[in-house]
C-alpha cells in the first residue's frame, strides 16, 4: 500500500489519480463546500470515488463534532455513506481537555464518578458561540466532551483558554436557558 507519492506529478484526469490510491482525505471546508452549498463538481467527484471503492474521511478545524460534519453533508447534496468518518478539531481539542484537564472517568454529563469526584473542575476561559447561531455547534455539547472542567468569566480562576467560537464568553450558566448570567459579550470582555 502506497502512503505517499514517490514524486510530485500532475495528473490530467481524476481517473489517473484515482487509480493510484486507496483512500482520500478530504477537507470540508472550501473543498467540498462553502458553508451553504456544495462546490461545483465535489459531490460528483465523491461519488466517482465512492464507486471505485475509494475510503473518503473528511478532516476539518470545525469545532464541530465528526457526528454533526456527517449529518449535514445530506443538506449540501452529499451522501454521508460515502464517507467512513470524519475527524475534527472539535473532536480533538473535547478529547485532550478531557484528558489534560478534566481527567479519569465522568457520566455523560461531564460529571466526575470516580473516587476523585470531590476535586474540584478546572476552570477555563470560554470563547464560543452564542444563543440563536444555527451554523454553530452546541457549545453544551462541546462542554460534556470536555470531562470534569467549567467556564468561569475571570481570568484569574481560570487554568486554561478555549477558543471554541467567536461569539461570546461563556460563563458558569450550563444551559441556555440561563439568561444572560451566562454570557459576555466579546466587547465586554476585552
Amino acid at each position: 500500500m502506497r502512503l505517499f507519492a514517490t514524486a510530485f506529478q500532475a495528473h490530467a484526469t481524476i481517473q489517473a489519480l484515482a487509480s493510484r490510491y486507496q483512500g482520500f482525505i478530504l477537507d470540508q471546508f472550501g473543498v467540498l463546500h462553502n458553508g451553504q452549498h456544495a462546490l461545483p463538481g465535489a459531490v460528483e467527484l465523491v461519488e466517482y470515488l465512492a464507486r471505485a471503492n475509494k475510503k473518503l474521511i473528511i478532516l476539518s478545524n470545525t469545532s464541530s463534532p465528526a457526528h454533526t460534519t456527517l449529518q449535514r453533508l445530506p443538506g449540501l447534496g452529499f451522501n454521508p455513506d460515502h464517507f467512513i468518518g470524519a475527524v475534527t478539531s472539535g473532536d480533538e481539542a473535547s478529547k485532550l481537555i478531557r484528558e489534560t484537564y478534566g481527567g479519569g472517568n465522568c457520566d455523560e454529563n461531564g460529571r466526575r464518578d470516580d473516587d476523585k469526584a470531590d476535586i474540584g473542575p478546572k476552570r477555563f476561559v470560554w470563547f464560543t458561540w452564542g444563543k440563536g447561531n444555527s451554523n454553530a455547534p452546541s457549545p453544551l455539547h462541546f462542554l460534556k466532551q470536555c470531562g470534569h472542567v467549567e467556564p468561569t468569566l475571570s481570568v484569574e480562576e481560570a487554568d486554561f483558554v478555549v477558543a471554541h467560537g467567536s461569539g461570546v464568553i461563556r460563563g458558569p450558566g450550563l444551559s441556555d436557558d440561563d439568561g444572560d448570567i451566562g454570557f459576555q459579550s466579546m466587547g465586554s470582555f476585552l
